[in-house]
């Protein structure tokens, strides 16, 4: 891995749906955001995944073990999907990033 990656501040958008369990996924996403919460790293959970921010490694390990976490609950087959936002030229928070359009649209509204 390159040490950009391993050092630029990276925002990530994941998911991780459960398979062969039914249709009640909340045990799953409760045991997650707790490792979420463990980890330290800024994250905000949405209707469909959870966004979070941090280095690349932080962010792998984290997400890791969410995945693990789900296997040892007996899940047979996660479907994990991720997003990744890299940024050498500026360091950006999920904060800055809705800070920017909130400030744009109030703005406008403004004129």
């Amino acid at each position: 891995m390159s040490s950009t990656t391993q050092t630029c501040h990276i925002l990530a958008d994941f998911s991780i749906i459960p398979m062969g369990v039914g249709s009640n996924t909340t045990k799953y996403i409760i045991e997650c955001q707790k490792i979420l919460m463990e980890s330290g790293l800024n994250f905000n959970m949405h209707a469909n995944g959870t966004n979070i921010e941090g280095h690349y490694e932080q962010l792998m390990t984290v997400i890791r073990k969410c995945i693990d976490k789900m296997h040892e609950m007996g899940v047979p087959r996660c479907d994990t999907n991720i997003r990744l936002n890299t940024r050498t030229d500026k360091s950006v928070t999920m904060q800055d990033c809705v800070r920017v359009v909130a400030d744009k649209i109030n703005a406008e509204i403004n004129i």
